[in-house]
């Protein structure tokens, strides 16, 4: 693990390496997602998310992330909001996220068929880093690693604060007559690509990410809902797509729904996911089977992730999504 850290503060003197932390349950977080889905509600007026990962506890130090994330609708076409993403990298890199967020709906919200909203998120990234501890390939000798050798390395900040801003629109049918209502989501995130570079003069910036989503909801009986989807991502050289299908079955005669899931994100892992629904308010874990080249470290054991989704009371004043 401490050849894995090395690795990773040596890619931070390089230009633009650096990665924003992936999650499996994006759909339990659609604000984090997606900022058009800001406020764009349709059981309540008021939207609590929480998610947590914890990643590669398998190794010596875990990747653990923290999502969280309110927004409301402030009257039938927009919606307002905010989001706090926490990441920790080993202990060794952190990163702390806060955006508000907004969104507009631009279809006529008395006609029910389909919705196309954007959305808009402006706010701050700090990053820091704790030298303590890190190994340089300088403090060896040839042979072995000498502690007591400098590192050669002059870090002229350990934290930056950058402003960060993120885009994106989206598309849902929301016909009820229909027992298929397709979905569409495109993201762009860090659009301002802020410089984030600990060493030296020369810019290190956090490259923009990509985001597309395709999706649809359908209704096979009175009972059972799936939603399968492919979601693409990409930043600077790196893409990825994560393929994933929902089953919501509701019990009969209760205000309850189970949920399961199966997923896969390419060249990384196999998800398994779970959860239940009660009225609006939905808690789910998943868990992230290891498939990479780092299986033969992790034997297999990628993370485990818990969402929260709560949504107060019930609204019906518009048919949203």
């Amino acid at each position: 693990m401490v050849g894995l850290i090395a690795l990773a503060v040596v890619g931070l003197r390089k230009e633009g390496k650096a990665q924003d932390a992936q999650v499996s349950q994006y759909d339990a977080a659609p604000v984090m997602f997606n900022p058009a889905n800001t406020g764009m509600l349709k059981y309540t007026d008021l939207r609590i998310n929480a998610l947590y990962r914890s990643q590669w506890s398998s190794l010596a130090t875990s990747f653990n992330t923290f999502m969280g994330s309110f927004d409301m609708a402030v009257n039938d076409r927009m919606g307002v909001g905010a989001v706090f993403v926490n990441t920790d990298e080993a202990n060794v890199i952190s990163s702390t996220n806060f955006l508000l967020s907004g969104a507009y709906q631009i279809t006529d919200p008395n006609q029910t068929k389909y919705i196309i909203s954007t959305g808009i998120q402006l706010g701050v990234i700090n990053k820091r880093i704790n030298t303590q501890g890190l190994i340089f390939d300088t403090q060896f000798d040839g042979y072995n690693y000498d502690g007591d050798l400098p590192s050669q390395e002059y870090f002229d900040k350990t934290s930056r604060f950058m402003i960060d801003a993120n885009i994106g629109v989206s598309y849902k049918s929301t016909d009820r007559r229909k027992r298929i209502n397709p979905f569409a989501d495109f993201a762009v995130f860090h659009v301002t690509t802020p410089n984030e570079a600990f060493i030296g003069e020369k810019k290190s910036n956090l490259p923009m990410r990509w985001m597309g989503n395709l999706g649809a909801r359908i209704e096979l009986d009175r009972h059972l809902l799936l939603d399968p989807s492919v979601t693409w991502m990409m930043q600077r050289e790196s893409q990825q797509f994560l393929i994933n299908a929902l089953a919501h079955y509701e019990v009969s005669g209760t205000q309850y729904q189970v949920i399961f899931g199966l997923g896969y994100r390419t060249e990384d892992a196999a998800i398994i996911t779970a959860g239940v629904r009660h009225n609006s308010n939905i808690f789910r874990i998943s868990y992230d089977v290891n498939t990479s080249a780092l299986s033969d470290y992790s034997k297999n054991r990628g993370a485990l992730e818990f969402t929260v989704i709560y949504r107060p009371g019930r609204r019906t004043s518009r048919a949203i999504y």
